[in-house]
């Protein structure tokens, strides 16, 4: 499996609009991969795309993707789903629809599980909703996924797990190619849902972990506060590696309010023997 993290920042990018920080002045200067943007994971070997944030057109031009076949989106929220309108950039042909009469010579499959897809498609401008603006027009098919059921797309795999907590709704993917498996929890996935699935994968590809330590401005999150129910601490995610006998460990959604830099980042894959996302970042498994 060839796979490209189009993104790796979080709800805030690198640099951050109007900041004037060091990490984000950096970040001005030197773009990728000190730059992140909003998060996303490419899958080339079968041209499918996980989640859509706002910068996400930018993105597949920017690492000359051509293709886009198919869409997973892990849940709603803004930063994952605002770059939706790429299904248009990719398929909506405005000539070819005025001299005849078809807006699109090809669709993009989307793909959620119920609730999030009933999520999506509650994302509507006056007229309704967008992703079935987008079905009528011939510009996606939409797929309706289940639990821990795979969607077999040519020889890989993928397979959604939902998250239970009450704070939120998500759903995480494991990607297979015969005995190869990756495991895609970019954003609000604690806890780790429990499944045999997860065991002894190749990679896991996570977000939401947060650093020890002071962060942007000085703050720290106190052990009572919601973030830690909401957010992974590096302790935690020694502990998930461990249990789950994961052999590569990335960690992706990178929110610029952690005020560290790339080569912080860098520094800190030694002490910890992980890996951290960058924009660009390509991986084979």
């Amino acid at each position: 499996m060839n796979l490209i993290v189009l993104g790796s920042g979080g709800c805030t990018l690198t640099p951050r609009p109007g900041c004037r920080c060091p990490v984000c002045a950096e970040a001005r200067e030197k773009g990728v991969p000190y730059a992140r943007t909003g998060p996303s994971l490419f899958l080339e070997d079968n041209h499918a795309l996980f989640d859509t944030p706002e910068e996400i057109s930018q993105q597949l031009n920017r690492e000359s993707i051509q293709q886009v076949d198919h869409i997973f989106y892990t849940h709603w929220h803004p930063d994952h789903t605002m770059g939706m309108r790429v299904v248009e950039q990719l398929n909506m042909e405005y000539l070819r629809f005025f001299i005849e009469g078809k807006l699109s010579s090809q669709k993009t499959r989307v793909y959620a599980v119920s609730k999030v897809m009933e999520e999506l498609n509650a994302i509507r401008s006056p007229r309704g909703s967008y992703f079935e603006f987008y079905e009528r027009n011939s510009l996606t098919s939409l797929v309706e996924l289940r639990e821990a059921v795979p969607c077999k797309i040519g020889e890989i795999t993928v397979t959604p797990l939902i998250v239970e907590n009450p704070c939120h709704f998500s759903t995480l993917f494991v990607i297979q190619e015969k005995d190869k498996k990756v495991i895609y929890a970019p954003c609000d996935c604690k806890p780790l849902p429990h499944h045999k699935i997860l065991r002894g994968a190749e990679l896991l590809i996570i977000g939401n972990i947060l650093p020890e330590g002071r962060l942007k401005d000085g703050y720290t999150v106190p052990d009572d506060n919601q973030l830690r129910t909401e957010a992974f601490s590096m302790s935690e995610l020694k502990s998930i590696i461990a249990e789950l006998e994961i052999k590569t460990t990335i960690v992706t959604h990178i929110e610029e309010e952690y005020g560290k830099s790339f080569d912080e980042y860098r520094r800190m894959e030694r002490e910890y023997t992980i890996e951290f996302a960058y924009d660009g970042m390509r991986i084979g498994v």
